[in-house]
C-alpha cells in the first residue's frame, strides 16, 4: 500500500442499470478502477452526477445524534457506489486485498486506512457513511481504506469490507471523480503510515523536501512522521534520498531517538523514502 506507484491501467466496462431513479447515463468517469473477485455479485450500484460528497479520511463517530468524522475531503462531482457480494470461501480481507492490488497500479496517496475495531461501529459506515444497510455486520469483521487516485482523471476511492454475522461479505466501492480536481493538499493519519510501511517495508513520501526549511508540506511529513515514530516504539527506520541527512536532522529536532534512524543510499534524488529496519 505505498503512498505512490506506477503501473498500467486496468478497465473494466460496467452496464449500469438506468431504470432506478437517479441513475446517470454511464460515463468514463463511471466506469469502476477495479474489478471484485471472480463470480462477485453486484448487491447495489448507483452513479450520482453532479453531487456534493464527502470522502471519510479519519474516524468516524457519532456526536448530538449526527454521524461525524475526524477528517473528511468535501468535493463535487460524479459519484459511482457499488457493492459486491463476494462469492462463499473467500473473506473480507481477500477482497480488500484484491482490489487493493488493483488500485497500486495507478499513482496514488493513501490518505486513511483502519481495520477491525479501530474503524468504530459498522452500523454508522454501514447506514450512514456509506448508505447501504447490508454492509453492516460485526465490527472486528471490517475494514476501510481511503485513497486518492493521482491520474487523469483525479478520483477518491473509498473502500470498505465486511463479513457479516450471516458470514455474507461485502466490498463496497465509492468512486468520486471531482470536478475541479481537488487542489489542497493532503496527507494521510499518522496510523495509516504506520500501518503502509509494517505492511510493505518500505515508505515512499516525493512532496518531502528537507533541504527547503520554510517549506509547510515538509514540516507537515516530518511532523507526520515523527507522530508515526512515537506512536510505535519499536518502529525503527533507515532513511533513503539525497536530502536524507537534512531529514534525518529534523527528526532528532522534533524528539526522535538516533538509534531508531539510519541513512541510507542517496536515491531518490528527490523526496525521502523510507525502509523498514
Amino acid at each position: 500500500m505505498h503512498l505512490q506507484s506506477k503501473d498500467r491501467r486496468d478497465w473494466r466496462p460496467l452496464l449500469l442499470t438506468l431504470a432506478l431513479s437517479g441513475i446517470a447515463p454511464l460515463s468514463a468517469a463511471a466506469t469502476p478502477v477495479i474489478e471484485p473477485l471472480p463470480r462477485s455479485e453486484v448487491a447495489r450500484e448507483r452513479v450520482l452526477a453532479d453531487t456534493e460528497h464527502a470522502v471519510v479520511i479519519g474516524n468516524i463517530r457519532r456526536i448530538n445524534n449526527q454521524v461525524r468524522a475526524e477528517r473528511e475531503v468535501l468535493a463535487e462531482g460524479e459519484l459511482l457506489r457499488i457493492s459486491w457480494l463476494i462469492p462463499s470461501g473467500h473473506t473480507a480481507r481477500e477482497a480488500m486485498a484484491h482490489a487493493v492490488k488493483q488500485l497500486q497500479q495507478h499513482p496514488h496517496t493513501t490518505l486513511f486506512f483502519c481495520e477491525g475495531r479501530e474503524c468504530g461501529s459498522s452500523s454508522l459506515w454501514a447506514n450512514q457513511v456509506l448508505g447501504y444497510s447490508r454492509l453492516y455486520g460485526p465490527e472486528e469483521n471490517q475494514s476501510y481504506l481511503a485513497l486518492r487516485l493521482d491520474d487523469e482523471p483525479q478520483r477518491f476511492i473509498s473502500l470498505y469490507a465486511i463479513t457479516r454475522g450471516n458470514r455474507q461479505v461485502y466490498l463496497h466501492l465509492d468512486q468520486l471523480t471531482p470536478e475541479p480536481a481537488v487542489t489542497d493538499m493532503l496527507y494521510p493519519t499518522p496510523a495509516t503510515l504506520g500501518k503502509i510501511i509494517h505492511a510493505e517495508g518500505e515508505l515512499l513520501i516525493s512532496a518531502a523536501t528537507p533541504d527547503d526549511s520554510d517549506s509547510a508540506v515538509t514540516d507537515a511529513w516530518l511532523d507526520l512522521t515523527a507522530r508515526m515514530l512515537r506512536s510505535d516504539n519499536r518502529l525503527r527506520i533507515e532513511v533513503n534520498g539525497a536530502q536524507a541527512p537534512s531529514f534525518v536532522q529534523s527528526l532528532l529536532d522534533r524528539g526522535i531517538n538516533q538509534q531508531r534512524l539510519e541513512i541510507g543510499e542517496p536515491q531518490p534524488e528527490m523526496g525521502i523514502r523510507l525502509e523498514k529496519r
